[in-house]
């Protein structure tokens, strides 16, 4: 299992900002959607790994990685890429550590988000 890297900061908001150039009403968007389904994909990961269900985990997690990249959240997308490979890996027993540090990297970041949207 990758050790994990939390000297990173949650969220890069200078980077989430060139990469939806600039635009404030863009971010918030992005901001809100991820907020609104954030939980859900956490909830299949977690559902994908009590089956022991690694393609369904592969899924889920690789689409969290993906929004949280987009977002320039970086430990978020590094522990949803960690289950990804684990779920590629057929290594479900990894996937419930990997699990927990993904929660807790999202707990980190939601107050991030909520902030950056002017929540």
């Amino acid at each position: 299992m990758p050790a994990h890297d939390d000297s990173r900061a949650v969220f890069d908001p200078a980077a989430f900002g060139r990469q939806t150039g600039g635009d404030a009403d863009l971010r918030r968007a992005i901001i809100q959607m991820f907020l609104e389904d954030c939980p859900s994909r956490v909830q299949d990961i977690r559902a994908a790994v009590d089956r022991n269900d690694a393609p369904a985990l592969v899924s889920s997690a690789h689409a969290l990685k993906g929004s949280a990249a987009y977002l320039s959240a970086s430990i978020v997308r590094a522990r949803a890429a960690d289950l990804e490979r684990a779920g590629r890996d057929g290594n479900l027993a990894a996937a419930r550590d990997l699990l927990t540090q993904l929660d807790a990297a999202v707990a980190r970041l939601i107050p991030e988000l909520k902030k950056a949207h002017g929540d």
